[in-house]
C-alpha cells in the first residue's frame, strides 16, 4: 500500500535488525518472553494474563472505541472530532505499512518457533523447549517489529501532538475476548501496558516491541510537521 505522509514503505524501517542470536539482548529476551508468555506453567500474574489477552482482541475496535470516547471526555466539537480521527487513523495506517515493510525485510522467527528450536540458534543459554506454546495463537506473519508497537506508537504520539501532552485518560475495551474495560492516567501508561501484553501472550520479544514504538513514534512525528501543523 502506499503510505499517506511519506513515499517509501521502508523509510521508516528499523536502523537495526534484530538481536544476533549469540547476544544477551536475545538471550534475555528468549528467556523472558519463554516465562512470561507460555499458556501452560507460566510465570504470570492473573492481572498479567488477563493484560495479554485484551490485548489480543480486534486493534481497529479497540482504538476506534478509544477515540471516540476522547472525543467525547475532552468534549471536542465535529471539526476537532474530525482532526483528531483524520491524524490518529492516517498515522496508525502508516505505521502499520512501515511495520509490515520491515516484517517482511527481517523475517524473523517468532517465539513459538524459537523456542521450540532453541537449541539451532548457537546459543547455550537459550534453552528448548519443544513443547512450548504461546498464551493465545500466534499471528501468521514475522515478527520483527511488533505490530501493535508500530499501531500504538503512531497513535499515542499523534495523541500527544494534538493535545499537546501525553497526560489524557484513555478508556480502552475488549468487547470480544476479556469483557473488561482498562483506564490510564496517560498515554504513557497505555503504551507501558501494551509493551508487555504482547510478551505475557507470548507473541513478542522485548526488543521488538521498544524498535516497534520507534517506528510508529517517527511517523507520528512527520505527520505532526509535515500534515497536521499546529493550529489556533
Amino acid at each position: 500500500m502506499t503510505p499517506f505522509t511519506f513515499d517509501d514503505p521502508a523509510q521508516y524501517r528499523p536502523d537495526e535488525p534484530p538481536p544476533a542470536l549469540n547476544s544477551q539482548t536475545w538471550t534475555d529476551d528468549y528467556n523472558l518472553t519463554k516465562r512470561l508468555g507460555a499458556k501452560d506453567g507460566s510465570a504470570r500474574t492473573p492481572a498479567q494474563t488477563e493484560i495479554g489477552l485484551f490485548w489480543t482482541d480486534n486493534t481497529t475496535a479497540q482504538f476506534g472505541s478509544m477515540l471516540r470516547l476522547l472525543a467525547v471526555q475532552e468534549n471536542l466539537s465535529l471539526l476537532e472530532t474530525s482532526r483528531l480521527m483524520a491524524m490518529a487513523y492516517a498515522s496508525m495506517a502508516d505505521s502499520f505499512i512501515g511495520c509490515f515493510n520491515a516484517k517482511y525485510y527481517y523475517s524473523f522467527w517468532r517465539p513459538v518457533t524459537a523456542i521450540r528450536n532453541g537449541d539451532i540458534d548457537g546459543n547455550p543459554d537459550t534453552v528448548p523447549d519443544p513443547g512450548w506454546t504461546p498464551l493465545a495463537v500466534t499471528p501468521a506473519h514475522p515478527e520483527y517489529p511488533a505490530a501493535h508497537g508500530c499501531v500504538t506508537g503512531g497513535l499515542s504520539d499523534a495523541l500527544k501532538a494534538y493535545f499537546g501532552t501525553p497526560n489524557i485518560p484513555p478508556i480502552a475495551v475488549s468487547s470480544a475476548v476479556t469483557g473488561t474495560t482498562h483506564h490510564f492516567m496517560s498515554i504513557n501508561d497505555l503504551q507501558k501496558e501494551v509493551e508487555y501484553a504482547r510478551i505475557y501472550v507470548g507473541f513478542h520479544y522485548h526488543h521488538s516491541l521498544v524498535q516497534g514504538f520507534v517506528l510508529g513514534h517517527k511517523v507520528a512525528h512527520n505527520l505532526a510537521a509535515n500534515y497536521f501543523a499546529p493550529t489556533n
